[in-house]
């Protein structure tokens, strides 16, 4: 008797043949839009990714939410076709789309959004501690519909992609080993080959959804220098470029390339640790003489070549945007006066930590911030550069410790998301929370509450009055990215979000 081919087992093989045709060349007809970043994933499965920004700079082709952002930063469906809020947006039940399978051939269903929800809360701190955490329960009314209850409203749901979706049915059957070394999504792009710090491969999924998209392969190199990457797209080994560095702008259109210009996340501030008591930048008056002891200008136009922009807070465009928030503007003599009353007139030492390779500009402003404390403040800083990944870790340990000592210059979540909530969010509610205020709690959680975004506005305003008034954090500017490609190449990045290179967005004019 023949044996019968049971749906397991086709998906089995299905399973075996995606894993078998990772390869570190494409076919020879097959030529790959050829991109150079400056970093690379943390991980390849974003269900347990530790730093989103820095995974989905690629990944967000491969790996879809319920929700996503359309161009101009607006939610728009992505696996969920439609949603319902009920009970005054304590319940959304989300009607999933019919027809999407996984890039190993699973189907997806409601079990998959609870796998991953389940998932994410015990692998991701971001996902549980910020974007799940009024989540009381997650219920599979049928395979295509899923009821989220809420302790509380919670309008961040809906307008942060926080859920990444994986398939627990393909996770079932490989195991944690294999999931995480061959993951799938259900994006319009497969991972076809990895190789950590090296390269990405992908190439579009033939059973995608949604529409097709125009570039069929794609080769992402990580180069962390950033003049080297400037220096490949020049001698045409590469097309595109992200993270172009301020300096080579002009050289580059100047030569014929594309460039484009767009604010994202993060914003580059100053932050203290305020759990210590003792620390000098403990006093309002010492934070106030930092910001009028740095010439933010001199930095931006001179330093960073006028790219960044430089508001007190958030973007004009945002929700929430207040033109009448106080801009510290630089004053040395002011400075020296505040640092004197609050009882430093000799100036004190402190530790100056910034994040290294993911943010252009970054160990720059470091500099120019200790130069600049030393000059007007005889402040000794004992500048020190970290990996991003090694300073959360280390954020995560100092941030209540009553004796910590931290100061840093990082790409912090402010302007540029989005939505404001999500930045006061992350900086306040979250494990690297470094400063407690019970009116902006308050309002953040009036914020959160309000599914409205226009009447969100009024406390978003003034949350960012309290922040500025009180220097929870020192804006520096705000980070702009700027995407370098070589003529016939077409990239226009979505608006309020992270630094990716979403291929659908790219096409080649022939």
């Amino acid at each position: 008797m023949a044996a019968k081919f049971r749906p397991v087992t086709i998906l089995a093989i299905a399973a075996a043949f995606t894993v078998a045709a990772w390869s570190p060349l494409f076919a020879a007809d097959q030529t790959p839009l050829r991109i150079a970043m400056n970093a690379d994933p943390d991980v390849l499965d974003m269900t347990q990714s530790t730093n989103p920004p820095q995974g989905l700079a690629t990944l967000v082709n491969v790996y879809e939410g319920l929700v996503r952002a359309d161009a101009e930063g607006h939610t728009i469906p992505a696996l969920a076709q439609s949603w319902d809020t009920l009970d005054g947006g304590k319940v959304i039940v989300m009607h999933l789309r019919h027809g999407v399978k996984f890039h190993s051939g699973d189907p997806f269903t409601s079990a998959d959004v609870l796998w991953s929800h389940e998932r994410m809360s015990k692998k991701t701190w971001f996902y549980a501690l910020s974007f799940a955490k009024f989540i009381t329960k997650v219920e599979a009314i049928d395979p295509y519909t899923v009821k989220f209850s809420f302790k509380q409203p919670d309008a961040q749901f809906l307008l942060v992609p926080a859920l990444i979706i994986g398939s627990k049915s393909y996770y079932d059957r490989v195991g944690e080993k294999e999931f995480t070394k061959h993951p799938v999504g259900t994006g319009p792009y497969k991972i076809v080959d990895y190789k950590p710090a090296e390269y990405l491969d992908l190439a579009a999924f033939d059973g995608y959804w949604g529409k097709a998209p125009q570039i069929k392969r794609a080769h992402f190199v990580f180069v962390q220098d950033d003049n080297t990457r400037v220096s490949k797209l020049q001698a045409g080994e590469v097309d595109l470029i992200m993270a172009t560095p301020y300096s080579a702008y002009d050289q580059l259109k100047s030569q014929g390339f594309s460039l484009v210009k767009l604010p994202v996340h993060p914003t580059q501030s100053i932050q203290m640790q305020f759990a210590n008591p003792h620390t000098p930048w403990h006093d309002l008056r010492i934070r106030k003489a930092m910001a009028h002891a740095i010439d933010r200008d001199a930095i931006v136009k001179g330093l960073l070549h006028g790219m960044p922009t430089d508001y007190p807070r958030l973007m004009p465009d945002e929700i929430g945007y207040d033109p009448n928030l106080i801009d510290y503007k630089y004053d040395p003599a002011e400075a020296r006066r505040l640092e004197a009353d609050a009882g430093y007139p000799n100036g004190f030492d402190m530790p100056l930590y910034y994040s290294t390779g993911v943010y252009f500009g970054t160990m720059e402003t470091a500099e120019a911030v200790a130069l600049y404390l030393k000059q007007n403040l005889n402040v000794n800083s004992k500048v020190q550069g970290i990996q991003l990944i090694q300073l959360l870790q280390m954020l995560g340990h100092i941030a209540r410790d009553p004796k910590g000592e931290y100061v840093g210059v990082a790409g912090l979540p402010v302007a540029n998301l989005s939505t404001p909530i999500e930045g006061v969010s992350l900086a306040y509610s979250g494990m690297f929370a470094m400063y407690k205020n019970d009116q902006l709690d308050a309002l953040l959680a009036k914020a959160d509450a309000t599914l409205d975004v226009a009447r969100q506005a009024p406390y978003i305003k003034e949350m960012m009055k309290i922040e500025q008034e009180d220097l929870s954090t020192i804006t520096l500017w705000q980070y702009v990215d700027v995407y370098a490609m070589r003529k016939g190449i077409v990239y226009t990045p979505s608006k309020h979000g992270l630094e990716v290179v979403y291929l659908p967005l790219v096409s080649e004019k022939t």
